[in-house]
């Protein structure tokens, strides 16, 4: 079975809310045309997945890579792989981007295979300082600065940059910061900021974000949704002993049609 990298995950997820903005973050000063394929055909029995690409207005890709491990080499041939086929397939000129998080910093950058180079710009989240950038941000915030997107997207990767704070205080810390930024974003960096503390963190520091995050829009939504996951265990039991719709309905304030639902889907396992 395949681990699933969370922070792949959310970087990607980033990608998807910030695009261009976060195509400057890391210092591509380039105008996207529109977003590239990710899935690259092999001959027809083999499909390789890239994690993501734009077409820029210069008529070529970007391509993005996140990693939370550095397998060196072996990572370098699957970088080459897909610049190459992404070239050959779409007929334009390819650079790659590899992010590392997950305190990876010293890695390679080029491959020498007998008469070629290949060469990825290599990005370390680690070796940005998050104190220094947190700090940055609550100075404008509170000079009555707004915070642009640059910032912004700054604080959603805050909690894999480096610093001595430890990620429990950087992960609280830019919580409490959240309801100065603009409300199209603040969700989004919410759901990414507590996608990182699951990540990172367990126990009762898990606890405290959680505590933190009850004020917050995402907050109220993660209690509904609990209520809600504990009303459908009580509508289960309420089936499993021969209730009613109607007495299950009082009992857990569920709709008629949501406990059907609940009745269809017991019913096919």
């Amino acid at each position: 079975m395949k681990i699933t990298n969370y922070e792949d995950l959310i970087m990607k997820r980033a990608m998807d809310i910030f695009a261009e903005d976060g195509l400057k973050f890391f210092g591509i000063d380039k105008k996207v045309k529109e977003p590239g394929p990710t899935e690259l055909v092999v001959l027809k029995t083999k499909n390789m997945f890239m994690d993501y690409t734009f077409l820029m207005e210069d008529d070529t890709y970007i391509h993005f890579e996140f990693q939370t491990t550095n397998k060196n080499i072996a990572d370098l041939r699957r970088f080459r792989a897909y610049e190459a086929l992404l070239s050959h397939q779409t007929g334009k000129d390819v650079t790659t981007y590899v992010v590392y998080s997950s305190n990876i910093m010293d890695v390679n950058d080029t491959l020498e295979t007998g008469i070629n180079k290949f060469k990825v710009n290599t990005i370390s989240m680690a070796s940005k300082n998050g104190d220094e950038v947190f700090d940055y941000i609550v100075d404008k915030i509170n000079k009555g600065i707004s915070l642009s997107k640059d910032d912004i997207i700054s604080l959603s990767f805050i909690p894999i940059m480096g610093g001595k704070v430890s990620k429990l205080d950087r992960i609280l810390n830019t919580i409490k910061v959240l309801k100065d930024i603009d409300d199209t974003y603040r969700h989004d960096v919410e759901s990414i900021i507590y996608a990182f503390a699951n990540k990172f963190l367990s126990g009762k520091d898990l606890e405290r974000v959680k505590e933190e995050l009850k004020v917050t829009e995402l907050g109220k939504s993660l209690i509904d949704e609990g209520k809600k996951e504990k009303a459908i265990e009580i509508a289960k039991k309420a089936i499993l002993k021969g209730m009613d719709n109607e007495t299950i309905r009082d009992l857990t304030d569920l709709s008629i049609d949501d406990i059907e639902l609940i009745r269809k889907v017991m019913s096919q396992i």
